[in-house]
């Protein structure tokens, strides 16, 4: 698998169940894509990994600390990972179809936000495959800026080279 192609997501979900489902579910759904899953039980073993693995999504539970009490809560980790690096997607779940807690996790930087239902896993297929399609868009972007950027200096530099031939001739 081409490192370099390989599109990285963390699972940060308490229930290890749903986890493994859910990882299963994309799997198959996207198994023609390079991707990595690696799946936390807290988001503060997320965040110990992020710096090193730079995931390009994560798929954050809201509620982290019903198995474990002391740990952070879903917006709590958002932040954190949206501090680390603001390109991160990260769709949020919730068992709550609460329209508050949707305002304050788009507010907080989530990509999507997705209530538990019977039909989760093809709403987080269907966020993953238009997440996949906007890095794309943006890859793409980068890269036709940087081709343009290196014809200007090209431009450029033909430029100061007629300059120059026309000063010592002259």
């Amino acid at each position: 698998m081409n490192k370099k192609n390989q599109i990285n997501i963390f699972i940060v979900e308490d229930n290890e169940v749903f986890t493994l489902a859910l990882k299963s579910n994309i799997e198959t759904a996207f198994a023609n894509k390079p991707i990595k899953i690696r799946s936390f039980e807290t988001g503060e073993k997320c965040l110990q990994n992020i710096k090193e693995e730079k995931p390009q999504v994560v798929i954050l539970d809201y509620h982290l600390n019903s198995k474990y009490p002391e740990a952070a809560d879903g917006i709590t980790v958002l932040d954190r990972i949206k501090k680390e690096n603001s390109e991160t997607n990260v769709i949020m779940l919730t068992i709550n179809d609460n329209m508050d807690i949707a305002i304050k996790s788009f507010k907080h930087g989530a990509s999507d936000y997705i209530v538990k239902t019977e039909t989760q896993f093809m709403k987080i297929n269907y966020s993953l495959l238009n997440l996949f399609k906007m890095m794309k868009a943006k890859s793409e972007a980068k890269r036709y800026k940087n081709v343009i950027r290196l014809f200007l200096y090209f431009i450029a530099l033909q430029v100061a080279v007629i300059i120059a031939i026309l000063i010592f001739v002259s």
